[in-house]
């Protein structure tokens, strides 16, 4: 540990120097200067050598799929946005109204859940009962003679907001 201090040379101060030194310290220990918010260090930055910055091992910060999903979900968070105000607006007028209205106004998707359920409870009772009125025949095809298999495979590439195209393999029959 010697050696080490031993290495470094003191290098004397310019009279500009010692006077912000003696400001400093002067500011730090007086009882009427305001406390500092903050603090720049001014020093440069050591440099040892001038090779490039390394990937470190182990797990990236965020990965591009993470930061795609990210920007994908704020945008689609705008999607909320005519629906809060829609709410908002629903809200607002209704605070100005007597208890009758509100409680009618609280009933009405109540109501409108009942009678769908109740029409659909009734379309279901319709076709279950018209049912048996229904033929039943059932359809039996022969066929005699030569048969021709042919097998098909259908090839879809799916694109989000691209054409989609259907591929059938090439039959040179």
């Amino acid at each position: 540990m010697a050696d080490q201090r031993d290495s470094f040379e003191r290098v004397p101060m310019t009279a500009q120097e010692e006077f912000e030194a003696a400001r400093l310290l002067a500011e730090g220990y007086s009882t009427t200067t305001p406390a500092a918010a903050r603090y720049r260090d001014l020093t440069p930055e050591p440099l040892r050598g001038d090779a490039v910055p390394q990937v470190q091992p182990g797990r990236p910060p965020m990965s591009q799929k993470a930061t795609d999903h990210a920007s994908l979900v704020m945008a689609y968070s705008l999607g909320s946005l005519p629906a809060g105000a829609a709410v908002s607006l629903v809200l607002w007028s209704l605070s100005s109204v007597d208890a009758t209205t509100l409680a009618l106004a609280a009933a009405a998707p109540a109501g409108l859940v009942c009678t769908v359920g109740i029409a659909a409870r009734m379309i279901g009772r319709a076709v279950r009962d018209s049912a048996p009125a229904l033929p039943r025949t059932t359809t039996v095809h022969h066929h005699h003679g030569t048969t021709h298999m042919q097998h098909n495979e259908l090839h879809t590439e799916a694109r989000w907001f691209g054409r989609t195209t259907n591929q059938l393999p090439y039959d040179p029959s």
